[in-house]
């Protein structure tokens, strides 16, 4: 075939604005491993992968007769062309429904024969992806008539908002391998962060569960790899067998210090498939490991966003637990998240409409005046909130003093209060620094759901 299996690229890239360097040394012979056990360099590729899908658009006119689309992400580009992916297809633009993906495919010669590697990483939250993220039962869905792509079979089972993005991109990786072809058999690694998490993982259970993709994909569990980091919860555990052992070689990489894996709480019986490891915090390790591991993880952080240091929260995971206990007050089931009626500045809001009119409202994007609108009523509803205490219940202003001080949204504060807020815990390049610093071992001794 002609290509490497093993190779070094360095790329430079932005999050947000922020710059970053990677250098990311690849063997693809892991490969010839079964996905049934856990492999700590294919976990840190597929995490370096997802880093850099972050990478920040550039408009390119050019690049829409290769692509598709009007622009490019320079730092993917380099990391995909390096490694000798043939096929490529980029959309980081993700609707209300979906989910920001790339798509990836090359063959690979193992020592076990030749495959057709297809390599499927799926980006957090995109601007009205967050409404999303917030409708487990797809009350505002908008696409397919409001019926989303995965429809209401599964409403009660699993959130529909990531059970839609886990078959839009269904559709998206079955057109890819059809649009080229290939007689070997192939590899699928499928990889995500928070939402693309959520995605990987569903869509992982699935592929799992059905033998492939169907319409003639076939592809073997043991061909199926999955790794997805700061995955929420989003099932049942009252309704699905979340221990169901097919799905034990799907991977997890969460933090006891990240917010984003308390979605939705564990309190009301809600969970994920797979096998769940954990990167160090204040919560699960001594104080003096803590500091060591932090220490050791720095350098690569300082790598991947220049110029702007780790800062974590100072007292573990308190403020997530504090939280998470707000979000579990307002909404002890699902039927109350859309029902029960709290007080918010003096209004009468159900806790779905609380986050869809505060969080999803400042988040979802500013492309339009109406997103504007959203925008001014979420600032003067969370900041309002956050200082009341008469209009407002209890839960709503622990949530609103958290998302004000600890995150800096509404612009009261920047989120330089205490110097905590959440950003960091659930960063994307947080995760990479501590699996590029810890050992396998490491990370085994934190398993939990």
């Amino acid at each position: 075939m002609g290509k490497e299996l093993k190779g070094s690229v360095s790329a430079e890239f932005k999050i947000m604005d922020v710059p970053g360097k990677i250098e990311i040394n690849y063997d693809l012979s892991v490969f010839s491993r079964p996905s049934s056990e856990y492999d700590h360099e294919l976990c840190r590729l597929a995490c370096e992968l997802v880093t850099v899908g972050y990478d920040d658009l550039t408009e390119d006119p050019a690049a829409e007769a290769v692509s598709g689309f009007p622009w490019t992400q320079y730092g993917l580009k380099t990391v995909l062309d390096a490694m000798g992916f043939d096929h490529q297809e980029i959309q980081p633009k993700a609707e209300r429904d979906e989910v920001s993906y790339f798509i990836a495919s090359r063959d690979i010669e193992l020592s076990t024969g030749a495959f057709r590697l297809v390599v499927a990483a799926f980006i957090g939250s995109y601007k009205k992806t967050w409404f999303s993220n917030f409708d487990p039962y797809g009350v505002d869905r908008v696409a397919n008539d409001g019926k989303g792509y995965a429809g209401d079979d599964e409403k009660g089972l699993v959130h529909l908002g990531f059970a839609d993005a886990r078959d839009f991109v269904h559709g998206r990786i079955s057109a890819f391998i059809k649009r080229n072809p290939s007689e070997l058999p192939i590899k699928l690694l499928l990889t995500g962060h928070s939402r693309g998490a959520a995605t990987a993982n569903l869509l992982g259970a699935k592929l799992i569960a059905n033998g492939g993709f169907g319409d003639g994909i076939d592809i073997d569990a043991d061909n199926i790899y999955t790794y997805g980091f700061a995955t929420p919860n989003y099932a049942d555990g009252k309704k699905l067998d979340l221990d169901d052992a097919r799905f034990k070689r799907i991977f997890n990489i969460v933090s006891p210090e990240d917010f984003v894996t308390e979605v939705m709480p564990k309190a009301i019986g809600f969970g994920r498939y797979g096998t769940t490891y954990s990167i160090l915090g204040q919560d699960n390790a001594s104080l003096s490991d803590y500091a060591q591991e932090k220490a050791a993880m720095r350098p690569y952080f300082d790598k991947y966003r220049i110029g702007k240091p780790y800062v974590s929260y100072k007292k573990g995971n308190k403020d997530v637990q504090k939280v998470a206990k707000a979000m579990t007050a307002s909404m002890p089931d699902l039927d109350a998240f859309y029902n029960k009626k709290m007080r918010e500045y003096f209004h009468d809001y159900t806790p779905f409409e609380y986050y869809k009119y505060t969080l999803c409202g400042y988040v979802g994007g500013n492309d339009s005046p109406e997103d504007q609108q959203n925008i001014n009523r979420a600032m003067k509803l969370m900041l309002g909130s956050a200082f009341d205490l008469i209009g407002t219940s209890s839960s709503y202003r622990s949530l609103s003093k958290f998302f004000v001080f600890k995150e800096g949204i509404g612009g009261a504060t920047g989120g330089k209060i205490g110097a905590q807020y959440f950003g960091d815990a659930h960063a994307i390049v947080t995760y990479l620094a501590y699996l590029m610093s810890m050992t396998e071992e490491q990370l085994k001794q934190n398993t939990g759901k």
